[in-house]
């Protein structure tokens, strides 16, 4: 069986689209649990490690996912990044 291999940013953009979808999803459903969506982050951040990315390089593919995805505000919020 051959091995696949995978780029560091195929990792991260797919790190962060599941995380992006959960977040949106915890949002639109009135979900007001933060400590939840932190959780989330957290995750992320531990997954981010598990492959070596960089956490400033992952946070700032989650924010890019999250503004694309019409929640700036989840970005600004749980990640502190500037959602313009």
């Amino acid at each position: 069986m051959a091995l696949d291999v995978y780029f560091r940013h195929d990792v991260a953009n797919n790190i962060s689209s599941i995380a992006c979808a959960m977040l949106s999803s915890a949002a639109a459903s009135g979900g007001q649990n933060v400590e939840y969506c932190r959780g989330i982050v957290d995750t992320v951040r531990s997954q981010a490690m598990s492959f070596g990315i960089e956490w400033g390089e992952m946070s700032a593919s989650l924010s890019k996912a999250l503004v694309d995805a019409r929640r700036a505000d989840l970005a600004h919020s749980l990640l502190g990044a500037n959602p313009e």
